[in-house]
């Protein structure tokens, strides 16, 4: 039976109105997901000025005028927390109790993720490349003093890591950096943040499938690629490709089956690194004389001094890239705000040990001139090393093991994919289709069309520039997620009030550190740690620019205002002395990214750009469409088709 709808005359003085017996909009099709986008205004709760509301409708959308809501619009923390609940916004004394927040409704207890299967996605997505292909990278840098860069880069990543896990206690919902930007910075930066996390999730996935087939091809021998272009670089990869088919098989399925393939995969990864540390360190021990003493003196532990050490460890901070994709199952987890930064500590701390062995047992295998060529570059792996050694069984131990191992860091990197992008089809921000969820509460259709364009990207893609641009874009997401640490502590506390005085200095903030990291980088630190020419003028300005950052950060520690955060509980984890840690985290982020070309820096940017353009140009059609169907719901021909079928979609 077809249900009627009263409608109300449309009038040049007053909207229309819905009929007081039906709260809903008369379409549970798309013009009630058009009407659900619509209700969010500039402060992402009410209809702010610059809505299109059914009084404007005549008005045109532009997407000048997308853009601005985009700038305006912020998602206030409590409808964040209550839509995870999944229930009509309630008090803030059901609020706080985040032990419930976002369950999805299909999920069983037994299908929802414990501290141990996070801590698998987290290790098994982190170590891997760092230990099989950095720790090979490093040895020529830093000599046996790559040990010290590991723990190095670990603490530069554990400053970040503090925001991570303070805000995915707080905010127990699918998205990580994505919705906390949502909640904090608003929409822009919100868009923004999910394209970082899709080049770090699904397009570093597809790489490392490519980066699995070249290794594998290296195992057997024989190229399995096919060359499409003029150039080497440009091939089609089908092995590549059925690896990324079957992760996502994987991740499709019932969460329980994705679980326990993770948990077994990183199991077997943990041992084969110990395997690798046990077979480099045990015989030095065993016979020291026929091993050099590595901590004999200053200039064996540090054959290039301390530069050496600093430089390898801005090489291997992307050896834990990857811990921060717990954070998108938050939604899943069980007891998220206990959980969740347990996960992400023991994920850092597990990643810098095994690493930072291995890295020792590297050193004790090769000798470090013997890595170097005439370039006074070069590099090597375990693979290398075992067979210098003579060491046959071992050697094939650690290529087969890699090969094997490897595509579980292709599964974990697409796992956290379809969570991100139903938090933001949610949100209306990309179509509905991304948010539906199967009978084991999957989100297959949505999983589907983006492993499907994976797929492709995978077959046919080349890496080779694009491995920067995803680094950059894991580091401004890193940058994303300080800043809305910085914001909740210090600038809202959650609320839909907002302190203009810390939202301006963290924009200041921005837009000093960076030249300031980028100048005194470029023009100091690069040119003393590899013996160029200092400029020292530019540098100056550098350093003045990073002091200004000092006292941007003092200043909003003085700005804070104290907010009664609805989120805030006796036993919830607290980030240590903010907004100083996460403001030193930016800087030296900003120092990363100042490391890398100009050209990957032209690429990163534009591909942002193309993605905000396209989102934009996304809404603005959807407001169109919807103005359309308003202005036929009332136009003559709308009324008959009312008064002779009693309801016009």
């Amino acid at each position: 039976m077809v249900k009627k709808t009263t409608f109300a005359p449309r009038t040049p003085s007053a909207p229309p109105q819905q009929s007081s017996s039906d709260s809903k909009p008369p379409d549970t099709g798309r013009i009630s997901f058009l009407y659900r986008d619509s209700s969010l205004g500039a402060d992402g709760n009410d209809p702010g000025p610059d809505e299109s509301t059914e009084e404007d409708m005549p008005a045109a959308w532009s997407l000048s005028k997308a853009l601005r809501v985009a700038i305006s619009r912020r998602k206030p923390l409590e409808k964040i927390l209550n839509e995870g609940l999944g229930e009509p916004l309630l008090d803030d004394s059901v609020v706080n109790r985040s032990s419930r927040m976002s369950r999805p409704s299909a999920m069983d207890d037994e299908d929802r993720l414990t501290f141990l299967d996070l801590l698998a996605i987290g290790i098994g997505g982190t170590i891997g490349s760092g230990v099989f292909v950095l720790t090979g990278d490093v040895q020529p840098v830093a000599g046996p003093s790559a040990v010290l860069s590991w723990l190095i880069a670990g603490g530069t990543c554990l400053l970040s890591a503090y925001s991570y896990m303070e805000l995915s206690a707080r905010i127990p919902t699918r998205g990580s950096c994505y919705i906390f930007c949502y909640a904090t910075l608003k929409e822009l930066a919100a868009v923004i943040g999910g394209v970082c996390l899709t080049l770090e999730y699904g397009i570093s996935g597809a790489g490392i499938a490519r980066s699995w087939s070249d290794k594998f091809s290296s195992l057997v021998k024989h190229n399995l690629d096919i060359q499409y272009g003029s150039t080497s670089e440009l091939s089609v990869d089908f092995f590549a490709a059925f690896l990324q088919i079957a992760c996502i098989s994987v991740c499709l399925c019932k969460l329980e089956l994705g679980k326990k393939v993770i948990l077994v995969l990183t199991l077997l990864k943990v041992l084969l690194v110990i395997f690798l540390i046990i077979a480099g360190v045990a015989p030095a021990l065993m016979s020291p004389s026929d091993y050099p003493n590595l901590f004999e003196n200053f200039d064996t532990f540090f054959p290039e001094g301390v530069g050496g050490t600093i430089t390898g460890s801005s090489l291997l901070f992307f050896g834990f890239i990857g811990f921060d994709e717990v954070c998108c199952m938050a939604a899943r987890s069980e007891n998220p705000s206990k959980t969740m930064p347990r996960a992400i500590a023991g994920t850092l701390i597990g990643a810098a040990a095994l690493s930072a062995c291995a890295q020792l047992s590297l050193s004790y295998l090769v000798d470090f001139s013997g890595n170097l060529d005439d370039d006074g570059e070069g590099g090597t792996n375990f693979e290398d090393a075992f067979d210098e050694k003579g060491w046959i069984a071992a050697k094939y131990i650690a290529a087969v093991g890699e090969v094997l191992l490897l595509p579980l860091v292709v599964l974990v990197s697409f796992m956290p994919q379809p969570e991100l992008l139903a938090a933001m089809s949610e949100d209306s921000l990309i179509p509905s289709v991304f948010h539906e969820e199967d009978s084991n509460g999957v989100f297959r259709k949505g999983g589907l069309i983006a492993g499907s364009i994976l797929v492709l990207i995978t077959f046919a893609v080349p890496f080779e520039v694009l491995w920067d641009v995803i680094s950059l874009g894991v580091i401004l997401s890193f940058n994303l997620t300080n800043t809305s640490l910085i914001m909740l502590r210090c600038g809202n506390g959650g609320k839909k009030v907002s302190n203009k005085s810390v939202r301006n200095l963290a924009a200041l903030l921005w837009i000093i550190s960076a030249p300031g990291a980028y100048l005194t980088w470029l023009n100091y630190c690069d040119p003393m740690l590899n013996d160029g020419d200092v400029n020292w003028p530019l540098s100056i300005v550098g350093v003045c620019l990073l002091f200004l950052s000092c006292v941007t950060v003092y200043m909003i520690d003085k700005k804070r205002q104290k907010f009664n955060d609805i989120t805030t509980e006796s036993d919830i984890f607290m980030a240590p002395f903010v907004p100083y840690t996460p403001g030193f985290a930016i800087v030296l982020n900003f120092f990363l990214m100042a490391q890398f070309g100009l050209t990957d820096h032209i690429i990163f940017l534009v591909s942002i750009a193309l993605c905000v353009g396209g989102y934009v140009t996304y809404k603005s059609l959807k407001h169109w469409n919807k103005r359309t169907r308003e202005s036929f719901r009332y136009s003559k021909y709308g009324k008959e088709v009312k008064d002779n079928f009693g309801v016009c979609k």
